[in-house]
Formats: structure tokens, C-alpha cells, sequence
């Protein structure tokens, strides 16, 4: 009898590249990032992405392609993010899913786009199985090993960008409350943090108002309301009005292995 592994890999976007530009085609959306899977060759089953959508009004969703690649190391870097992939030869490679817009289910949520393998899409699309093997020294803990992966862009308008912003001004050289009124940086406060945020998202600021710079840390969401965010902790980045919150894991990969 097989033994079934579900394994959650959140990916991390820096804030300040979430609010620079949209992620056109063949541009990296990560480099390589660690993921923990069973010790030893397993069998990637099932692969499900989960998007969060554009910080508008809507919210604007974001069901794109994508080419999601596994490696044994990550030596051989993809390239810069939020531009186009270097052209290296990397040994190291073990392979490939390309989720395809048909991925997407027919009927999606606009806060989160979900796809999943083999639902729907091109026929000629890699789907799982996949076999995964990392290093059998490279592993965090006992039991299990590390492998890498890496996501590269399949559309022109891969679009993170927010206008979810700060509406407080704590002191210079701390924020002053755990509670963070926002607002909607262009229209007032018609902006519904629900649509956007959620328990256990890490915040952090994609732009630099004042003294704080980009991608400094707000902290980790408690809870929200229609136009406020609560923090677990009072937030260690004064809060400046004005400033543009992100979630900095806006894809989460849940993996389905069989061992």
C-alpha cells in the first residue's frame, strides 16, 4: 500500500517586486526556494497552485501559466526576478509542470486563483507523476530531503500590483498599535482587506514612505475587517501613512507525494 505526503510550500515575492511591475512572459517570479519532501525518491501525484489576485477593488484574479521547475540544487540560478530567465545549463534540473490557463477550474474564487495538475489544459502540458529525488544529505530533519523550485512566467500580465495602503501614522521610530486602518490609495476607502489579507499572511511594505524602506516587516495577520488589519505583535516598522501592504507569499504550492 502507498503512503500519501501532502507538503505546503509557501513562495516568497519580495514586496518592494510585487509593486514594481507587472511579471510578463519567460520573467522569474522566484528563483529557487527550498521545499522539504520524504527522504529518498518519491513520487510527485498531484500538484495544486493557489494565486492570490491583484490588490484592486475587484479583486482583479490571477489565473496565469506558469512553468514551475524542480531542482536538486540550487546552484545554477533562473535569474534575476521580475525579469527574463538566464540561458545557463543547470545539471542539476530533475523537471517540469507547466500549469496552462485550462488548469484553472471554470468556476474560480477572485481572491484565489486555484489550479491543479492534469485538470483539463494542453494535452501536451508536462503533467504529474513526477519523480523527485534530492540530495540525501541536503534534508532540515531526519526522514526528509531538499529539493528547489523555481517558477518562471507564461503570460504578459502577471499583475500583483496594490493600492491596499496604510492609513495610520505611528511614531518615527515605531509603530504605535497592532491595528492598522487601510484605505484604497486611489478612491478612498472602498477597498475590502477580507479580499486580500488573511490569518497568518507576513506583511510587508512594497514601497518607501518616510523613513521606513521597502520590504520592511509589518508583521503577521491576525484577523481583518472591511478596512483593518490586526497583527499578532505590535509591528516592529513605524506605520506611515501612505505606505503599500503586501502579502509576501502571494503563491502557496500544495504537493501531493506518494512514497
Amino acid at each position: 500500500m502507498g503512503k500519501y505526503f501532502s507538503v505546503t510550500k509557501k513562495i516568497e515575492v519580495a514586496a518592494s517586486l510585487q509593486h514594481a511591475a507587472k511579471f510578463g512572459a519567460g520573467e522569474i517570479i522566484a528563483d529557487w526556494q527550498a521545499v522539504q519532501i520524504p527522504k529518498g525518491a518519491c513520487c510527485l501525484r498531484s500538484l495544486t497552485m493557489l494565486v492570490r489576485p491583484k490588490g484592486d477593488a475587484t479583486p482583479t484574479i490571477n489565473a496565469f501559466p506558469v512553468d514551475i521547475l524542480f531542482a536538486k540544487t540550487n546552484t545554477v540560478s533562473l535569474g534575476t526576478v521580475n525579469a527574463i530567465t538566464s540561458h545557463n545549463p543547470n545539471p542539476d534540473i530533475l523537471g517540469m509542470i507547466e500549469i496552462e490557463a485550462g488548469n484553472y477550474g471554470s468556476i474560480t474564487t477572485q481572491s484565489t486563483a486555484i489550479a491543479t495538475t492534469n485538470q483539463g489544459g494542453d494535452s501536451e502540458s508536462a503533467t504529474t507523476p513526477l519523480i523527485l529525488q534530492g540530495d540525501p544529505t541536503s534534508g532540515d530533519n531526519v526522514g526528509f530531503d531538499t529539493v528547489y523550485v523555481g517558477i518562471i512566467s507564461r503570460h504578459a500580465d502577471v499583475d500583483f500590483i496594490s493600492i491596499n495602503g496604510i492609513a495610520e501614522d505611528g511614531a518615527a521610530d515605531a509603530a504605535s498599535t497592532q491595528v492598522i486602518t487601510m484605505d484604497d490609495l486611489s478612491a478612498g476607502t472602498t477597498m475590502d482587506c477580507r479580499e486580500h489579507f488573511a490569518a497568518g499572511d507576513i506583511l510587508h511594505i512594497g514601497t518607501t514612505v518616510g523613513t521606513p524602506a521597502a520590504d520592511s516587516l509589518i508583521g503577521t495577520v491576525a484577523s481583518t475587517a472591511a478596512q483593518q488589519i490586526t497583527l499578532e505583535a505590535v509591528s516592529p516598522t513605524a506605520l506611515v501613512d501612505g505606505d503599500v501592504l503586501y502579502n509576501i507569499h502571494p503563491i502557496t504550492l500544495v504537493l501531493g507525494f506518494e512514497k
